[in-house]
């Protein structure tokens, strides 16, 4: 065993910490009231608003951390392995206490800032392990590996009734694309799910009432989507939104080989993100078909028409407003993998370099970036949280994609 086996070590953490990070848009400090003065018109004077309204019992989230990991040295350091195990519980999150808009509060930019409270609680678990490895080791060349995968859960476990969720809108606050209640991950999509398209008159008679239309041109007609009855009340409407998909994936992944041979060096870095949702808003407004006035991707050449009744997109329509509805229409998988970085070096020999009274000179060059495989139809798979709302993560609003770099450079020592 001590020839497999040559270190082990055990390890065990807890703690609590605080956090005082306000979401993102919020007034600072949140605690106390606050006026926000501005210019007007010339000749009107300045004139002012409430900014937010304060909380003056507002404290410190809780976040409470177990770990457990283990260290293991395989075969006199040939391979060597860390697993950490590890849950996270937030409670007393900081959140913005919004509620009906009618009330006139919200999170939005142009809202009165809802006052922000301690509400619910939030529960991470997940396993991180990594191992690197010297596959060969000789006098002129070295191969070393190093492996990480990190899989983790999320749950919203406690609202702050049990009436309340966490809501996330976009475009000026009128669509809703995720709602978290408790026992799903936060920022979880909700929609309707969609069941095709109305392709013949067959599909019309067997319809059910969506949101009140009745079959005609104008309303419920052929090239309109489809809903399915979730609730299974014979008609579509709010009652049959549903969750449509998790921003969270089911592991990341990266994946580092370094070559060494003589003066020449060699790094190449894979990784990716595996069974993650996105929801891509640019679509609803790229693929919308509900208005003439709107740029279109080329997508929407393969809409409905009599002529291509087999095509992929609903029709063109202004009258159907269902066919731009939240749905599992704009939800794609985000999974991807990517090489995101290749080094190529090459150390000049020591011989040359004394003669210049130099004592080390690396010449290198690298690509950042270089390429992403997946099925994501936006820009880049790897979105993030819109507006850094943790309500939103992989809410795609037209992220800009991360940019392909290229850089050559040299390490000189004397």
């Amino acid at each position: 065993m001590a020839k497999v086996v040559n270190h082990l070590k055990l390890r065990v953490g807890y703690g609590a910490v605080g956090n005082q990070n306000f979401p993102g848009g919020a007034p600072n400090p949140a605690y106390v009231g606050a006026v926000q003065f501005f210019s007007g018109p010339v000749g009107f004077g300045t004139s002012n608003m409430i900014n937010g309204i304060p909380n003056p019992n507002l404290k410190w989230e809780s976040v409470k951390t177990t770990n457990v990991g283990l260290d293991i040295g395989f075969l006199n350091g040939r391979i060597d392995a860390t697993i950490d195990a590890y849950k996270k519980v937030t409670s007393d999150m900081i959140i913005f206490l919004t509620g009906p808009n009618l009330i006139g509060v919200g999170d939005q930019w142009d809202d009165l800032k809802a006052p922000l409270g301690n509400a619910g609680q939030m529960t991470n678990t997940g396993v991180d392990l990594g191992i690197t490895s010297t596959n060969i080791r000789n006098d002129n060349f070295t191969w070393k590996t190093n492996a990480v995968l990190t899989q983790f859960t999320n749950t919203y476990d406690k609202a702050a009734s049990a009436a309340s969720a966490l809501d996330g809108k976009v475009y000026y606050n009128n669509y809703l694309v995720t709602h978290t209640t408790p026992g799903r991950p936060v920022g979880s999509f909700w929609g309707l799910v969609t069941d095709g398209l109305f392709r013949n008159q067959s599909d019309l008679d067997n319809s059910l009432p969506q949101f009140g239309y009745k079959v005609n041109q104008n309303e419920t007609w052929l090239g309109d989507i489809r809903f399915k009855d979730i609730n299974g009340d014979k008609k579509i409407d709010a009652g049959d939104m549903t969750f449509i998909g998790s921003p969270l994936p089911k592991f990341t992944w990266g994946l580092t080989n370094s070559f060494t041979y003589k003066g020449i060096d060699l790094s190449i870095f894979l990784q990716g993100s595996q069974g993650a949702k996105a929801f891509n808003f640019l679509r609803w407004q790229l693929e919308g078909l509900n208005s003439a006035w709107s740029n279109q991707m080329r997508t929407v050449n393969d809409r409905y028409t009599e002529s291509n009744p087999n095509g992929s997109l609903p029709r063109f329509t202004v009258t159907n407003k269902n066919n731009i509805a939240m749905s599992d229409r704009y939800v794609e998988d985000a999974s991807y993998a990517r090489i995101q970085n290749i080094t190529l070096g090459y150390r000049l020999p020591t011989a040359f370099l004394s003669k210049i009274k130099v004592s080390n000179l690396r010449i290198y060059g690298s690509v950042q970036n270089l390429k992403t495989f997946t099925r994501y139809s936006g820009y880049d798979p790897e979105i993030g949280a819109f507006n850094n709302s943790i309500k939103l993560m992989n809410v795609d609003m037209g992220h800009y994609p991360n940019p392909r770099t290229f850089t050559l450079g040299a390490n000189l020592q004397f």
